[in-house]
């Protein structure tokens, strides 16, 4: 039977489930009011460009960060070599700079006169021209190197869970090392590998500060430009249709085909693999590989960012403005993340303690949001409040709405997995002592679940500093985050002055990985206990 205090729970989560999902209803209603003459006019213009141009992205980011990804999650599994447990967690340190911030730094190295230019002159003189960062490969390398990490870990964790005695009796067979690598361990290996080259992508659609700053049209720079340049609501509307569709595809392809790669086992005895020990010269070997990938990634542009920094503050180039901007970053994304955590709380416990047809549909549909660029986001809300809440444009109302659409998704699962793992008794003795399901809520489950409650506030609270076109798109005027100085002054060419805004990004972004890895070495403590 049900409580009043249960059912108050549904349409609490039903209220947010409708404002996650509106921005889509709405820009779905306005593409279809699209007329055929301005489709044709935005595939003359915009189409036939950024159509072509975001596909080949894909592939080629998906690509590179396969390569990337699956080669350091195998050197790091299966080989055992000095400084393997440095390499292990510092190979995902890129995934602390988001791609704008790697951009603009990268540019600033590459611009006329820099070191870059200046090296390559030295060197190569006039014979070989130096290659432009302002190109579809410059695009892609960048990407790749902030987004591999998402294909490293996946392939780790699939890695690091196979069953030796399938690559055994493939060796006993007289199976080649090579054969057994694509056979046996990339073959079993294939659903994380797939969901890490899936996020990878995911994360590409949703990119607008890197193709920004390098000038390769995309989506959603398309997006921002057709609702910010031309005010074109229908045309961005239009155009946002398109990026949602293909963000679905791309998300049904990959169930798709990681459904058809699903390996189980169901008998035997589980054996784990023993990293093999390797020479000093392919200790060596695989040393330059891990710091070719690092100093690209991470050590060449934060220690540029964080000499840049210091030349600023010695010139007198960092804006007045600083604290303003720390500021304002720091309210609205924490604002934005404690609503994401208080909103999720409904749902996340109706999906993990009730889990009907009804509570799991409000819950998948709660997480649309993630999935979402946030530009498509932005483009959504504008046309929902210009028709229905027109006093909430320009007001930071807005942009936190934003956040929590775009960022729920995160403290969902972080929630509902902490959730899970506390014992229903403990909630079964408070309703027999009394005590109501808001009651039980309140004083014995937020307590226990405290731990994922901030690790879910926190990832989302940095994920908010970064979050880059749905900030400019939806800002108050003269609202400026680190974030949107950093995309500013970069397109302005003032490198100092975006040095320090961007060195406090990647600071931040710090937090989510040493989280991620405190959990995994604990996960990996508990699993070695358990065996």
């Amino acid at each position: 039977m049900k409580t009043r205090s249960t059912c108050l729970l549904i349409p609490m989560a039903i209220g947010v489930m409708i404002c996650v999902s509106t921005p889509v209803i709405f820009i779905l209603y306005s593409a279809v009011k699209v007329d055929v003459a301005l489709w044709i006019r935005l595939y003359e213009t915009r189409l036939n460009v950024i159509l072509p141009n975001t596909v080949m992205l894909l592939l080629s980011v998906g690509f590179l960060t396969a390569i990337l990804g699956v080669t350091t999650a195998w050197i790091i599994t299966r080989y055992d070599f000095m400084g393997k447990k440095i390499w292990e967690w510092a190979i995902i340190l890129p995934l602390a700079v988001p791609g704008y911030v790697l951009a603009y730094a990268y540019a600033s190295i590459m611009a006329p006169g820099g070191i870059a230019q200046t090296t390559w002159h030295n060197v190569f003189g006039d014979m070989l021209d130096m290659p432009s960062l302002y190109s579809f490969w410059g695009v892609s390398i960048i990407l790749s190197l902030v987004n591999y990490p998402y294909v490293y870990l996946l392939t780790r964790a699939s890695l690091l869970s196979l069953n030796a005695v399938y690559d055994d009796a493939a060796r006993v067979l007289g199976v080649s090392r090579w054969r057994r690598l694509w056979s046996v361990n990339i073959r079993l290996s294939y659903p994380g590998i797939a969901a890490g080259i899936s996020l990878a992508m995911m994360e590409v659609m949703a990119d607008f500060g890197t193709v920004a700053i390098l000038r390769y049209p995309t989506f959603t720079e398309a997006i921002y430009r057709q609702m910010t340049a031309r005010f074109d609501p229908l045309g961005a509307s239009a155009l946002a249709i398109i990026l949602v569709m293909t963000t679905f595809l791309l998300l049904i392809l990959e169930r798709y085909f990681r459904g058809k790669k699903r390996f189980e086992q169901f008998s035997g005895k589980f054996q784990i693999y023993k990293p093999e020990k390797v020479s000093s010269l392919r200790t060596l070997f695989f040393t330059a590989i891990m710091m070719l990938i690092i100093g690209v990634g991470f050590i060449a542009p934060v220690s540029f960012l964080i000499k840049w920094s210091f030349d600023a503050a010695l010139n007198g180039g960092i804006d007045s403005r600083l604290t303003e901007f720390i500021y304002n970053t720091v309210f609205v994304a924490g604002t934005g993340s404690f609503l994401a955590v208080i909103l999720a709380i409904p749902a996340a416990y109706l999906h993990a303690r009730k889990p009907n047809f009804i509570h799991r549909t409000v819950y998948y549909l709660s997480t649309l949001g993630y999935s979402l660029p946030g530009p498509v986001i932005a483009v959504g809300l504008l046309l929902t409040v210009s028709i229905i809440f027109p006093y909430l444009y320009g007001g930071l109302i807005l942009l936190l709405l934003a956040y929590v659409v775009r960022f729920i998704p995160i403290t969902l699962q972080a929630l509902e997995s902490s959730i899970l793992m506390v014992s229903r008794s403990l909630e079964d003795a408070g309703r027999t002592l009394g005590a109501g399901t808001w009651k039980t809520i309140r004083r014995i489950l937020l307590p226990l679940i405290r731990p994922g409650m901030l690790t879910g506030a926190i990832i989302v609270f940095v994920d908010c500093m970064k979050e880059l076109p749905a900030t400019l798109m939806l800002r108050p005027v003269a609202f400026d985050t680190l974030a949107v100085r950093v995309w500013m002054d970069a397109s302005e060419s003032l490198w100092e002055m975006a040095a320090l805004p961007a060195l406090l990004i990647v600071i931040a972004g710090l937090i989510p990985i040493a989280i991620i890895i405190n959990r995994t070495n604990r996960g990996m403590r508990d699993g070695i206990e358990v065996a």
